[in-house]
């Protein structure tokens, strides 16, 4: 990673090992969620290996650059994959929210038509629209993306003001992008709370080996949820004050940033999936709350009865 300040848009040569060790890295967890996939058959989560392999082809395309021989085709190509892939990422955060809530709730699904705006008690979105709604966001934030990544790229070397207009339109769609995923972390959020609430009132909080409440598969699942949306914001962050400094800005001068405030983070994020593959704890926690929904409907029916024997008693004596 050469020091040397160049005046284009490109302002450093970008590192042959950086790159290439994060984009094998990238490679290693694809091939790792891939596997998870197969063996479990998780279709839907094919947008996380996705976004996986196309952030590992990015960086090894990002070391063939060359300031001071600056190809259009070759930087629009490697900031595509590196700036927008991460939107599978989300993606698959948002579709796992959902499955999450069939898991936590043995109420919603009665509705047999299946229809997207069934509601649950723990979500103050329909758990099935949440996914649809979010993705569909992240795809407007996204051709947003590509459109500013056109514009900077071209008017990289002859017109400024065209370059500087596609860095606004990218602080745009980051920023949007970001404020997305703050409002999905909130409806986690309220659902974790909701859900704690309700181990509380069913005495199910009081068991042993609970920790706020939630049993060891629940809290492994929503402390995923969190370490992954902490680094995924800590990116966004990063992404939004890039792009805000603007071309002679600090953080796009340097890459040392782009590896510890970028690529790093959402290596993380992903893979704490990696070392808690959700749908295997999925299916215990929704096993494990029907177990408990049937026991505490037992406790309080058996309960209903003591107390209408008692009264009972209570009147023969009268």
């Amino acid at each position: 990673m050469s020091d040397t300040k160049h005046d284009g848009i490109l302002k450093y040569e970008p590192s042959l090992v950086g790159n290439a060790a994060m984009g094998a890295i990238y490679a290693i967890e694809g091939l790792l969620f891939l596997y998870y996939i197969a063996r479990h058959k998780n279709k839907w989560a094919l947008c996380l290996p996705i976004g996986a392999f196309a952030s590992a082809a990015g960086f090894f395309l990002r070391h063939m650059m060359d300031p001071d021989n600056f190809k259009l085709t070759l930087y629009i190509a490697q900031q595509a994959l590196v700036v927008i892939s991460p939107s599978a990422f989300l993606a698959f955060n948002y579709m796992l929210y959902g499955r999450f809530i069939i898991a936590i709730d043995p109420e919603f699904g009665v509705d047999k038509a299946h229809s997207r705006s069934e509601k649950s008690r723990y979500s103050f979105i329909p758990p099935r629209i949440v996914a649809r709604t979010f993705v569909w966001s992240d795809a407007i934030t996204f051709f947003i993306q590509m459109s500013a990544g056109g514009l900077q790229a071209s008017g990289a070397k002859t017109n400024p003001s065209l370059a500087d207009m596609g860095n606004k339109m990218f602080l745009v769609g980051v920023s949007a992008q970001g404020a997305s995923y703050c409002l999905f972390t909130t409806l986690l959020t309220v659902a974790v709370r909701r859900l704690i609430k309700e181990k509380q009132r069913t005495g199910v909080a009081q068991q042993k080996h609970s920790w706020l409440g939630l049993d060891r598969n629940t809290a492994v699942i929503v402390g995923s949820f969190y370490v992954s949306s902490l680094f995924i914001i800590i990116r966004s962050i990063y992404r939004v004050v890039e792009f805000t400094q603007g071309y002679q800005g600090e953080l796009i001068s340097k890459e040392i940033y782009l590896f510890a405030l970028d690529a790093v983070p959402l290596v993380l994020a992903i893979g704490v999936w990696a070392i808690n593959w959700p749908t295997a704890l999925l299916d215990r926690i929704a096993v494990q709350t029907r177990q408990e929904t049937q026991a505490y409907i037992m406790e309080v029916g058996n309960s209903s009865r003591h107390h209408s024997n008692e009264r009972g008693d209570r009147s023969r004596l009268v």
